[in-house]
């Protein structure tokens, strides 16, 4: 379960974006790469092992993981294992599932009670009005739960092996998703304290 929305806040060139990309995408490439030619299972533990070795890279690289790729991490490798020792490809799966549906629900929640949870995520990478991080929030809600229901509906009426298809192209839809973004980050940014792309260059604390 590759949580790439979060790849395109970080996508400035540098070696951490690198990471960044390796952790994001290395994983879900592989799984689907290996699924074309294996069973499902073999797959799903080429998933877990790659998803393992990345996180260690970018543990070993910038001396910690990021929440968000540290929670889809524990979702891929617990349910991986599930679906591995009890040959149940629904454990992976839904998972996926369950992660966009919390994430949404987190989003969500954290609005009604005017904390928005993106904006504490990413705060010290893009500078923002309050305006644009709501919007920002909300079109996140939305594709979370797009994600969840449209993963649900190729687990129920799809085979195990078209779902390896779907998480690629559902990755690289999200990401793609994610990318766009920067033009509501352009749109609110906050002058001096972030570039053209609402990228931050200032703390914005003096």
């Amino acid at each position: 379960m590759v949580q790439s929305w979060a790849i395109p806040f970080a996508i400035i060139m540098t070696t951490r974006a690198l990471i960044h990309l390796l952790t994001e995408f290395a994983p879900v490439l592989s799984f689907f790469v290996v699924g074309q030619f294996t069973s499902f299972y073999t797959a799903t533990l080429v998933l877990i092992i790659a998803t393992i070795i990345t996180s260690t890279v970018g543990l070993l690289t910038e001396k910690k993981l990021p929440l968000l790729p540290l929670i889809s991490g524990f979702f891929v490798v617990s349910s991986g294992i599930i679906t591995l020792v009890y040959q149940k490809p629904d454990a992976l799966i839904f998972a996926d599932s369950l992660y966009y549906f919390l994430m949404a629900l987190a989003i969500a929640g954290g609005l009604s009670f005017r904390f928005n949870l993106l904006k504490r995520i990413f705060a010290s990478t893009f500078a923002m009005t309050d305006r644009g991080w709501n919007i920002l929030a909300l079109r996140w809600v939305t594709i979370f739960l797009l994600a969840g229901i449209a993963n649900e509906l190729v687990r129920t009426l799809l085979t195990p092996d078209d779902w390896v298809d779907f998480k690629f192209i559902k990755a690289i839809t999200i990401a793609l998703f994610g990318f766009y973004q920067f033009t509501l980050s352009r749109k609110y940014r906050i002058e001096h304290e972030a570039n053209a792309w609402g990228l931050r260059i200032r703390d914005g604390k003096d």
